[in-house]
């Protein structure tokens, strides 16, 4: 198993580096003029690791980073190294070591050899720029296959976004082929939203069927690129049915918002699209990426909030956009997210 750890770190970019003692294999990626360091430990081919030696051990691999021209085969000359992030990841079935280490030591995490799974305590990050997900993965390929060769699994694979987006993608095609789908009386025909149609005749499913209806390409590619960037994230840490109900939440949610501010205001017309529902991934993966004490898969709690504040001026500052939708939206996919999404993780 040790080795199908070793792969799934590589395969996130890194690359082998040999140190002393042999227990010990360290694996860098130079990143914006820092590395980032896993330091594997089998606890299998030590009697006892006390905090001391970890700290030992520490000290010297965060200097081989600080200063690795000369000491680091194929560094260039002259690259500067400003910042080093190194994670420990104990291997083995001494669980009682991995738990003294981890509630003592920062950027600890655990792998459980006996029982195939990854420990990560409270107090220590959530997510070191996406390794917690590649070494899940190989965790449960591992289980499914019952051999070191992974294969093909569909276990990774966010077929949630995908089957959403080519949904959207083939209700946009239909529409196009029938008539224009930048004609706003057409789009009302063939189930956008407009007040009226539920104020007078009580047709609430055009809140639902409005989620799937764009004008024109432009806004069905915009909306798209967006979606499974962001959904295909949120699937990964939340699920593939409970991202799909948030996306879903999130549309209804956008509509009805959508739908009583024209009310309110009195100023009507044609609404449709998916960015209710895009713009409540984001709200999503931010409370995602909240529970991750602030960063997940590279994403900060800072950087998410910015995106989302950025995408939601750009609609309040353009002509034609249902923005009370995004807001409705957003909102509906953080909230969901919040009674959906628990990151599960061990007390320290």
């Amino acid at each position: 198993m040790n080795r199908e750890i070793e792969q799934a770190i590589l395969t996130e970019g890194y690359r082998f580096c040999r140190v002393q003692p042999e227990n010990i294999g360290v694996f860098y990626k130079y990143y914006q003029q820092g590395f980032h360091v896993v330091m594997m430990i089998s606890l299998e081919d030590t009697q006892a690791l006390t905090v001391e030696q970890h700290q030992v051990m520490q000290e010297r691999v965060m200097d081989l980073f600080y200063h690795p021209q000369g000491r680091l085969a194929d560094f260039p000359e002259g690259y500067p190294v400003y910042h080093v992030e190194l994670l420990t990841l104990l291997s083995g079935n001494n669980t009682d070591m991995m738990h003294q280490l981890c509630c003592m030591q920062k950027n600890v995490w655990g792998y459980d050899m006996k029982q195939g799974r990854l420990i990560i305590y409270e107090n220590q990050p959530g997510d070191f720029w996406g390794l917690k997900n590649a070494l899940e993965n190989c965790r449960a390929e591992s289980k499914s296959t019952g051999s070191t060769n992974p294969g093909f699994s569909l276990k990774g694979l966010s077929y949630t976004t995908i089957a959403i987006a080519a949904i959207n993608v083939i209700v946009y095609l239909i529409l196009e082929i029938l008539g224009d789908t930048q004609d706003p009386f057409y789009i009302a025909s063939h189930g956008g939203m407009y007040p009226e149609f539920i104020q007078i005749n009580h047709q609430w499913w055009r809140i639902f069927t409005a989620m799937f209806i764009h004008f024109g390409l432009p806004h069905l590619v915009n909306n798209m690129v967006i979606f499974f960037c962001v959904g295909s994230r949120l699937e990964r840490a939340a699920g593939h049915f409970k991202m799909f109900v948030i996306y879903m939440l999130s549309g209804i949610g956008g509509g009805l918002l959508s739908y009583f501010m024209m009310l309110y205001s009195g100023d009507y017309a044609v609404s449709a699209g998916a960015s209710g529902a895009v713009f409540g991934t984001i709200g999503g993966l931010i409370w995602v990426v909240i529970r991750h004490r602030g960063r997940f898969e590279g994403l900060t709690v800072k950087g998410m909030i910015l995106m989302a504040v950025l995408s939601l001026y750009y609609g309040f500052s353009t002509i034609g956009i249902d923005n009370w939708c995004h807001v409705g939206g957003i909102l509906t996919g953080f909230l969901a997210a919040m009674i959906l999404y628990h990151k599960k993780v061990e007390n320290c």
